[in-house]
């Protein structure tokens, strides 16, 4: 037995692959059979997961990296053994990112003839591998020629210091390609059913393009393809709200294909919602379709998520099963909800409706703000002023929707204050149909009238008023009148649409209201 396994021991470096490909996506460890020697500091080389980052992988989520430290790096990161074989294995190249333009990380690449041991690699294959600092990462390609018949190991050798982050993604070991693959590879006008793609041509004149995609995690040889003629191509896509990935090579006619880019991945638009009333429940324990958490600059990493029950006070969902929900205990933590896109333009009247829920905690209170986007590009416009007193059981709010468009989009965006968090439920978008002059009882608990107005607004209740305030459509407050008062003076306010936000218990109305 001690025999047969000395024997395995020693015959496992001379395993050889004759070609790979290595894009560290498969798990948070180091690949089975590559090596890592860590013979500086105490940092090597890991598998870092982009997921949810500022700057991502060069394609799918993983980097082989190293990270900086006060102490010399003497590290290597080694590839299994590569038998080279002409017009087998006898290439390879990687995609290599220097993160810091200020602290600029350099890598060697070292080949051992041997074994996969840091004094073994005795031969260079390149003494700097300097790529220009920052996000982007830049394809290295070399040739193996000169080991062809023997087998080797590449070995990606740091030795800095005090720099910053070294990353390594998409090795391939391979013949050499017989034309150039297509690189710089953008993705450009999507929307719920198609998508443009665009490329650097190969430099072989008269090169042609295939291109293959599929719904993501689709298996090659089994998606669509289409081929073009120039170094562009849309892509005519089934499903909305959908993710897809696609590759591309370049078909060099006599001398054959490229190798196939790295995967490229991109989600379809949502269907902008036309049909309404539209109305979201949060019934499931998941993001809506097509609603979005919006990460708040400075703001944490808390989200909305979609509750039974609210774990921190007597709340429970104004419609069962669930509610939408935004609490955390660290102070200044915020997060933004966003619908669906809405096509509101042919809306006479168009107005959000929801319940809300807002419990104190020793007299903290969550925050919550209403904005809306009239068109993709724009920046957020707060509607009205912020949600900042209790609400200790279910109010229903109702507020006018300015600036109508055909791709509109709503956030409600929670600021945490360490208190028992922020509820809503039954969100809906509608169409009154008027200027509010018409609403009926079934509408709204209260009146105004006359709208237009030019000196005084009734407010028609049999409800004790808790506060009136006059806004500005972008949501500045104008003014605030006497809560006492279901008469109110405009004579001194510019002619104009307002929003007039009217609380009462149970209620917090918000009504266009034009002054003449």
């Amino acid at each position: 037995m001690v025999k047969k396994l000395l024997l395995a021991f020693v015959t496992i470096p001379l395993i050889a692959n004759a070609q790979f490909f290595q894009n560290f996506d498969n798990a948070e460890t180091i690949p089975t059979g590559w090596t890592v020697l860590n013979g500086g500091d105490s940092n090597a080389w890991t598998i870092v997961n982009f997921t949810g980052g500022n700057i991502s992988a060069y394609s799918g989520t993983n980097t082989a990296s190293i990270g900086y430290s006060s102490t010399a790096h003497n590290d290597y990161l080694v590839t299994p053994a590569i038998t080279v074989t002409s017009g087998v294995s006898d290439f390879l190249s990687f995609y290599a990112r220097s993160r810091d333009p200020q602290y600029p990380e350099t890598i060697s690449i070292k080949i051992s003839t041997t074994t996969p041991t840091a004094d073994a690699f005795t031969k260079t294959l390149a003494a700097s591998v300097a790529p220009a600092s920052g996000a982007d990462f830049y394809k290295y390609s070399y040739s193996l020629s000169e080991y062809v018949g023997q087998t080797i190991y590449v070995g990606f050798y740091s030795t800095t210091t005090d720099q910053f982050f070294f990353d390594i993604d998409d090795v391939f070991n391979g013949a050499t390609p017989s034309c150039d693959a297509p690189s710089s590879i953008s993705v450009s006008g999507i929307t719920s059913n198609s998508a443009n793609i665009t490329w650097t041509p190969s430099s072989t004149p008269g090169a042609t393009y295939e291109i293959e995609y599929g719904a993501a995690g689709f298996t090659q040889g089994t998606g669509t393809v289409i081929t073009s003629n120039t170094a562009s191509a849309t892509l005519s896509l089934p499903n909305p709200s959908t993710a897809y990935q696609f590759y591309i090579r370049s078909n060099c006619g006599q001398t054959g294909f490229s190798a196939w880019s790295s995967v490229q991945s991109f989600s379809t638009m949502c269907t902008v919602i036309t049909a309404y009333p539209y109305v979201q429940n949060f019934d499931t324990a998941t993001i809506p379709t097509c609603w979005l958490n919006e990460a708040v600059s400075g703001g944490g990493s808390s989200v909305w998520t979609y509750v039974t029950a609210n774990g921190n006070s007597s709340i429970t969902p104004k419609s069962a099963p669930r509610m939408a929900e935004f609490r955390t205990t660290t102070t200044g933590n915020k997060a933004k909800l966003l619908t669906a896109p809405l096509n509101i333009s042919s809306l006479t009247t168009p107005e959000l409706k929801f319940s809300l829920a807002n419990v104190n905690w020793f007299g903290d209170v969550d925050e919550l703000r209403i904005y809306y986007k009239a068109n993709p590009t724009d920046s957020w416009t707060q509607i009205g002023s912020s949600y900042t007193t209790e609400h200790s059981s279910w109010t229903d709010v109702s507020i006018p929707l300015p600036n109508k468009s055909a791709n509109y989009q709503i956030a409600f965006e929670g600021t945490s204050n360490w208190a028992r968090g922020i509820d809503i439920d039954n969100v809906s978008v509608v169409d009154t149909s008027a200027l509010y002059v018409t609403d009926t009882a079934k509408e709204k608990s209260i009146k105004i009238y006359p709208n237009p107005a030019k000196n005084v607004v009734n407010i028609g209740t049999d409800k004790v008023l808790k506060s009136i305030e006059l806004f500005s459509m972008t949501g500045q407050l104008i003014k605030t009148f006497s809560k006492d008062s279901k008469q109110i003076n405009v004579s001194d306010i510019d002619s104009g649409t307002y929003l007039l936000r009217v609380k009462s218990e149970g209620k917090d109305e918000s009504f266009k209201l034009i002054k003449d």
